[in-house]
């Protein structure tokens, strides 16, 4: 099954490999033609969605740029469609206009490597082996805060031309470890970070991040991981259900955008316990909505961290995550972290009887911790970021 799966990515692969040639021979012939693309700047995440710091971005800039010929890469059949038709103009991922607004525009910004490009992996592949032919400058969003040793940041990345970072220890872990230009790694944070606010809420929010090691398994498969079994495990907790009824309380499993396709395998009696999906929640809104955030390694806590809301991390694998999945980097949970490290389902249910105790607030030195860690705590990461490409445009 893996082999096939396999097989038919090479081959789609393959396929959009010869459309890319297809259209750079195209843009050569009918130059005046394509010329049209070249001052457009096109943003986009991972071309099927728009929920991440591409979205933000381009909202800032249809909002206060207007001078600014933006377009959002994003597919035909995305659930975030409506949201950018709202806004303003788009490319439909992988059309013609895509392949040559991706080979002749002089401004390309996405939230993950290539995520401008018609597949992310491929032309990956190709510019690391310089066989990539763009006409433009690359601007990285950034998909989170990198606080773990991650090997694919050691392929020399000459072509950024703005490495987005959060915190001035990101900045210079990715200065000194991976030896990028202290010109183009600069410490802005996150375009998402804008939309952040605390509201009153009585939503848990459970977010597991996913795991290399696990992906292209089936369903069989993956219900015999550890994964699979812990997380199923917690959310059919006795003690926690009746946690959540006692208190008036939701508990909300939102999966990693890899693991979505397993959301479904996830079951609970209970009608407080929520399983969510990509096509139901909005991960910026969840983490608005929520009063407390379960994680095991996702990032996504920093998002959590900056609004001064509580944060417990279970981490049920420790071992098996550093072995198969991203080493520690500079951050330490237990040093760096902004909440407890727990490692079994009871722990985590103790964890958030204290945090209903506490009114789900934090204390002093926390908040004080995150006032350190975060430089720039303020509704301008999108206009730092703007202000950057404009720079290295000029």
């Amino acid at each position: 099954m893996r082999r096939i799966r396999k097989i038919k990515k090479i081959f789609i692969q393959g396929i959009k490999l010869l459309k890319y040639i297809y259209y750079l021979i195209y843009c050569k012939i009918f130059k005046n033609k394509v010329n049209v693309y070249k001052n457009i700047w096109i943003i986009s995440e991972r071309g099927t969605d728009a929920r991440d710091n591409g979205y933000f971005l381009y909202k800032y800039i249809i909002e206060n740029h207007k001078n600014i010929d933006v377009r959002y890469i994003i597919s035909k059949d995305s659930p975030d469609l409506y949201k950018i038709k709202r806004l303003g103009k788009y490319i439909i991922y992988g059309s013609k206009e895509h392949y040559i607004a991706f080979i002749t525009s002089n401004t390309l910004i996405s939230a993950h490597f290539m995520g401008f490009s018609p597949d992310m992996g491929l032309f990956l592949r190709l510019q690391n082996y310089k066989l990539l032919s763009l006409n433009g400058k690359i601007f990285w969003l950034q998909h989170g805060v990198i606080k773990d040793y991650l090997p694919y940041l050691n392929v020399k990345n000459n072509h950024l031309s703005l490495f987005v970072t959060s915190t001035k220890q990101e900045q210079q872990f990715i200065i000194e470890q991976y030896k990028f230009s202290k010109d183009v790694v600069k410490c802005t944070g996150l375009a998402r970070f804008d939309n952040l606010k605390r509201v009153k809420s009585n939503n848990i929010l459970f977010m597991p991040t996913h795991r290399i090691y696990l992906h292209n398994m089936n369903d069989k498969e993956f219900m015999k991981t550890n994964y699979y079994k812990n997380i199923n495990s917690l959310i059919n907790n006795k003690n926690l259900i009746k946690l959540l009824d006692n208190n008036n309380l939701n508990f909300i499993l939102y999966v990693h955008y890899e693991f979505q396709k397993y959301s479904h395998l996830f079951s609970t009696s209970s009608n407080k316990i929520i399983i969510s999906n990509i096509n139901k929640d909005d991960v910026q809104d969840l983490l608005i909505n929520s009063c407390l955030l379960i994680t095991d390694y996702s990032s996504i806590f920093f998002d959590f961290a900056y609004m001064e809301k509580p944060i417990i991390y279970y981490q049920f694998d420790y071992k098996e995550f550093r072995k198969g999945h991203y080493k520690e980097g500079y951050f330490s949970y237990k040093k760096d972290g902004f909440g407890p490290v727990v490692y079994k389902n009871d722990d985590v249910i103790k964890e958030i009887e204290l945090n209903i105790n506490n009114k789900f607030e934090i204390d002093n030195n926390l908040k004080k911790k995150i006032n350190e860690y975060f430089p720039n705590r303020d509704k301008n990461n999108c206009k730092r970021i703007y202000n950057e490409i404009i720079k290295k445009i000029n």
